[in-house]
């Protein structure tokens, strides 16, 4: 009973200007887990980071080439099992509306606006640039694009996701390409990224595709995709995660409520 009393007078005596600040960070803290602001990348308005091989209007990419969009850093990259040496288109930006893009290679229908095209095998890697790195993927928007025109409806492959976790564990997710409208034109789907991706905490996600070879295989090797492994993406979208300051935020406003029930108990 004497210590309880002891804690009551402690927490009682302690300065005002300490309890607005330890109910100002529990504020603070709950504001910073209420559910994070989701980023759309639309690939509306991204902006080219300048090289000696990509310019600021350019919409094509070669192997290495980077751009932004919002805080996002997305890179280039050849197919996985590519020569090291090996360099070339691998990526585009590409407006639905664009006829003439699509006489070189068959764009897929229900898209609006611009999506990303990963061309030849391509891949594309996505980081944030915020202080912490940190993202989760909540979905996006994909399609096959089909090397040429007029392909048959059946499922050539499959979208791949593979994304880097914040304690440096690979995981994985994918679901097949959706198949044609009735034009003969293949379509943009939502892809429904599974529990367990999407609970993911990640540095990285490399996004790319596999085609199936006869015995039912999804392969990346050049060899069997034969650079027609492509893909369109659109309104990939990404929930960024609280830095770690504001988790330590959360624990001190915790205590500062704790501190205070406790006086009011004790007053009683």
């Amino acid at each position: 009973m004497k210590r309880e009393n002891h804690t009551a007078a402690s927490t009682s005596a302690m300065p005002a200007f300490l309890k607005k600040l330890l109910c100002a960070s529990a504020v603070a803290a709950l504001g910073a887990f209420a559910p994070a602001h989701a980023t759309v990348l639309t690939f509306e308005n991204v902006q080219n980071v300048v090289s000696s091989t990509l310019r600021a209007s350019d919409t094509v990419y070669n192997t290495g080439d980077r751009f932004m969009d919002q805080h996002f850093l997305l890179q280039v990259k050849n197919s996985p099992t590519a020569d090291a040496d090996d360099y070339g288109l691998v990526g585009a930006q590409i407006r639905s509306n664009n006829a003439f893009a699509c006489t070189i290679t068959a764009c897929p229908s229900g898209g609006t606006g611009s999506y990303y095209a990963g061309l030849n095998d391509g891949a594309l890697t996505l980081t944030s640039t915020l202080a912490n790195n940190l993202f989760q993927l909540r979905g996006l928007s994909f399609a096959f694009i089909a090397p040429t025109p007029g392909q048959p409806d059946f499922s050539f492959g499959r979208l791949l996701l593979s994304g880097i976790t914040s304690a440096g564990a690979a995981i994985i997710d994918s679901r097949d390409f959706p198949g044609q409208d009735a034009g003969g034109n293949f379509t943009f789907a939502s892809f429904g990224v599974d529990s367990a991706f999407s609970s993911s905490v990640l540095r990285s996600l490399t996004i790319n595709a596999c085609l199936y070879d006869e015995f039912g295989d999804c392969q990346v090797a050049r060899d069997v995709t034969q650079n027609q492994a492509q893909f369109a993406v659109d309104n990939i979208t990404l929930a960024e995660v609280p830095e770690p300051a504001s988790i330590g935020l959360m624990l001190l406003g915790v205590v500062g409520l704790s501190a205070a029930r406790r006086r009011r108990a004790g007053s009683k």
